[in-house]
């Protein structure tokens, strides 16, 4: 497939192996386009516990988006870093081309990134989750769309929010109102962005079986099993399965595409039906 073939993409969030980011990277890159594939590639120091990609993860996927015939470059920044995110965007324009097609992956919660009850969380835990989920999507969309003004060329930003951003979840609060925040951050760039051409639309994805997710199994032992995993289907998805990466990437790089031209300023449910609202 060639959709996007001449365009340049960044994917933010992209390294990290059995996730949203490396399934979009490579989704792009095989539908034709040039992908900057950017990632913190490292731990974070206040919360060593959450689950993020290597700089070998992130070497790997420009390894095999090269072996895949296309273009890549890897840059790392944290994307709550504005020096740094405009650095890294610099970059990857330097060396693939004004970038037209934006996926804000990075982001997520987990142990000492706002997992647990909002009474008992600390502050800068709480300010994190914001400032890589909520504040990362904005400076990057702000430094690529400011460079696809200064291009007097059209583009398509894609946000990762979550079905947490539109109905709050228990013990990861803090992220349900991050990702809330990306809806509504997402719109108003739609109606900001739209005069010149740039069109700004959200995925809510659902339960994903993703390295963050369910790390070796982690989410299926911690729903009892095999047995507790069919319940929870039973229960809350009418597909009746988890979902894959791959679904996700494929509903994001609809909305990048000509396809999708008339769409802006949504927060697209791709949940297997677990939220309809």
């Amino acid at each position: 497939m060639t959709r996007f073939a001449g365009a340049t993409a960044l994917v933010t969030g992209a390294a990290r192996p059995r996730s949203i980011g490396r399934a979009t990277a490579l989704r792009l890159a095989r539908d034709g386009a040039a992908v900057a594939c950017l990632d913190i590639a490292r731990n974070y120091d206040d919360a060593p516990l959450h689950g993020v990609a290597s700089s070998d993860d992130l070497d790997s996927l420009v390894a095999e988006i090269e072996a895949l015939g296309g273009r890549a470059i890897g840059v790392r920044a944290d994307v709550s870093d504005e020096a740094a995110v405009e650095e890294a965007v610099s970059i990857a324009t330097s060396a693939l081309g004004t970038i037209t097609l934006v996926a804000n992956v990075a982001g997520g919660s987990g142990p000492g990134f706002g997992l647990g009850p909002l009474v008992g969380l600390p502050a800068d835990e709480f300010r994190r989750v914001f400032e890589v989920n909520v504040t990362g999507t904005w400076l990057v969309s702000k430094a690529c769309a400011s460079r696809m003004l200064a291009a007097n060329v059209p583009g398509r930003i894609c946000n990762v929010s979550s079905q947490a951003g539109k109905k709050a979840w228990p013990m990861i609060g803090t992220y349900s109102a991050a990702k809330a925040a990306v809806i509504s951050i997402t719109q108003a760039m739609a109606i900001e962005l739209g005069p010149s051409g740039i069109s700004v639309n959200a995925v809510c994805p659902g339960t994903v079986d993703t390295n963050l997710v369910n790390p070796d199994g982690m989410f299926v032992t911690m729903v009892g099993g095999q047995e507790g995993l069919d319940a929870f289907l039973e229960r809350e998805i009418p597909l009746r399965r988890l979902q894959s990466p791959e679904e996700i990437a494929s509903a994001i790089c609809w909305l990048l595409s000509d396809d999708a031209t008339g769409v802006t300023g949504e927060a697209m449910n791709v949940s297997a039906g677990q939220t309809m609202v």
